[in-house]
């Protein structure tokens, strides 16, 4: 058999039509505004990148369910090296729904949806879900979302929810009823980048977990309404979202409260990630996740409420501590801070026996860690050197090692043994073994 390697570069090719199969409910003119880069291609390999990308995007519209391609010679072209792209598509149903698992922060729920997709043709969505988790956590939310310009990547989405959230580290309970309308677009000529604006509205109420909750924790129980604009920017160029090879990760919001209601404050929170890959298929990592909040008028000895306030500690936070376990505490629960600084350095690396199992690579490895960090507040600090202070001496350190898991792509599992190094006497430490499940983490 004679093999000829021919380069797709320099091979011309052209696209002489388009045909999208299957539809029947979707609009005509949302499907021709997706398509117009498959007919800028001039040689074939350019043309077969065209046609995946268009394939991709197609299910991104929120409207089909599965897209075939099947590429072939067209035959009533007048230019020569021209070829018909077919697209089978599959639908969505009018009508979905189920019942299925999740993975939160260190929780699993059980999860209700019903959804009526692609609701007039161009990608809109109705639904309901409804979750219940295994701490007795609740949430509900009435939802719609439509793309808007024809652009799948520019999404208008706006809810009605209730959510129940028992901390029981901190000894108080919450139940909102709210309202928020969210818009996303992409963030300029970055890839892979997303501006996203929300206002939010709610009615918040809290409440002391238990009789023997301490008055720190009840003088912040009560009715709060807060409504707040949201700015949020994310750049994210990993290759994997649980465990990721190269590539890096950045999200940095600013939350302006007191646009009405009696909660008024600041919040500015930021988190990213650093992945090198090394020799002998390892991967170093470094992650940071900051924030701070102030009251929005200074003057009116105003205080941060505790459902605002910033929390550390956890076994894929800082880990060695227990969820929320450090700083301050009363009573034994946790009051966290209006400050926040967390970061960790890991290592991963393959196990010894899947050394040579590259499909394995992305679902399980060894993990060493050392994680730092420190949750305090701003008002108790009136000088630079009373900052540096805060940050340095009261700084939580600690390191260990264990096994990471990726579940199914959204979160990942951690089983690692865990040694702190630095403490404060009100820390809750966990010297030992720690288990941690969830989709964040430093």
């Amino acid at each position: 058999m004679n093999l000829q390697q021919v380069n797709l570069d320099r091979v011309p090719a052209y696209c002489a039509r388009v045909n999208v199969n299957g539809i029947q409910r979707t609009k005509e003119d949302y499907i021709r505004h997706q398509i117009d880069n498959v007919f800028t291609s001039n040689t074939f390999e350019s043309l077969l990148v065209n046609v995946e990308q268009l394939r991709k995007k197609l299910l991104q519209l929120g409207c089909f369910r599965e897209v075939m391609v099947v590429i072939d010679s067209a035959k009533d072209a007048k230019a020569e090296n021209s070829y018909d792209i077919t697209y089978v598509t599959e639908e969505h149903r009018p009508i979905s729904g189920g019942i299925n698992t999740a993975v939160g922060q260190n929780e699993g729920s059980l999860c209700t949806n019903f959804s009526l997709p692609n609701l007039f043709g161009r990608g809109e969505k109705f639904g309901v879900d409804y979750s219940y988790s295994n701490r007795g956590n609740t949430e509900g939310r009435v939802f719609y979302n439509m793309p808007t310009k024809l652009d799948p990547n520019k999404q208008f989405s706006m809810s009605l929810f209730r959510s129940y959230f028992d901390n029981t580290w901190s000894s108080f309970k919450q139940d909102d009823h709210g309202i928020d309308i969210t818009y996303n677009l992409p963030l300029g000529i970055v890839p892979n980048a997303v501006h996203s604006f929300t206002w939010e509205g709610v009615w918040r109420s809290v409440l002391a977990g238990s009789p023997t909750t301490s008055v720190d924790i009840r003088k912040d129980a009560g009715h709060t309404l807060k409504s707040s604009l949201k700015y949020t920017a994310t750049i994210d160029n990993r290759d994997h979202p649980v465990i990721a090879q190269r590539g890096s990760y950045s999200q940095s919001s600013i939350e302006l409260a007191g646009l009405g209601g009696d909660s008024q404050f600041v919040k500015w929170t930021t988190q990213h990630q650093v992945n090198v890959p090394l020799p002998l298929k390892s991967v170093v990592q470094w992650c940071l996740s900051a924030g701070a909040i102030w009251p929005l008028l200074q003057g009116r000895n105003q205080t941060i409420k505790i459902n605002d306030r910033f929390f550390l500690g956890g076994p894929l936070n800082v880990r060695g501590f227990d969820y929320h376990g450090a700083g301050p505490h009363s009573e034994g629960a946790a009051l966290g801070g209006d400050c926040y600084w967390a970061t960790g350095l890991h290592l991963y690396t393959p196990l010894p026996f899947l050394y040579h199992r590259e499909n394995l690579m992305s679902y399980v490895r060894l993990h060493y860690f050392l994680n730092a960090g420190n949750v305090f507040n701003i008002q108790n600090i009136n000088s630079a050197q009373s900052l540096f202070s805060q940050i340095s001496n009261a700084t939580r350190l600690s390191c260990g090692f264990g096994v990471v898991l990726n579940l199914m792509n959204v979160a990942r599992l951690e089983l690692n043994y865990t040694l702190p190094l630095w403490t404060q006497i009100h820390d809750r430490v966990i010297k030992g073994f720690q288990f941690g499940v969830g989709f964040t983490f430093i």
